[in-house]
């Protein structure tokens, strides 16, 4: 099997799975937690990206894709400082909630960065192994 190809299936396997403990942190045995329950879905989106924009484009240097996460995410976060009625609706519908958030937060901002370096450093083990 060619490495395009593993390197592709490993980012298929990661994808599921950390949307899987993303949406788990949202249970209600998170919540007492400390630190997990208001942090860990924000590092967790912040890794998807990563894994996300990985596995679609796995020429570009890892370092360029953590960047583009990041710049992703925190775009993301800053959309959130608009706050006209039609947006605030779609924010508050299932997919879109998870996806567009609902307030701005620079905390978020601090989890973006946690979660694309660990995002990275999984990404740059994982590579390093399928070589």
């Amino acid at each position: 099997m060619s490495l395009k190809i593993k390197l592709r299936l490993f980012y298929l396997l990661l994808i599921p799975f950390t949307i899987w403990l993303g949406l788990s942190t949202r249970l209600p045995s998170w919540k007492n937690i400390p630190l997990m329950n208001p942090y860990a879905g924000d590092v967790l989106y912040a890794t998807l990206i990563v894994f996300g924009l990985r596995l679609l484009a796995l020429r570009p240097a890892r370092w360029k894709i953590s960047t583009a996460s990041f710049v992703f995410c925190v775009l993301i976060e800053l959309q959130q400082l608009y706050r006209a009625d039609w947006i605030i609706r779609l924010r508050h519908t299932p997919p879109f909630g998870l996806i567009l958030g609902f307030d701005f937060s620079w905390t978020d901002i601090c989890c973006y960065a946690l979660g694309v370096l660990i995002g990275h450093s999984i990404s740059a083990l994982g590579e390093k192994g399928l070589q």
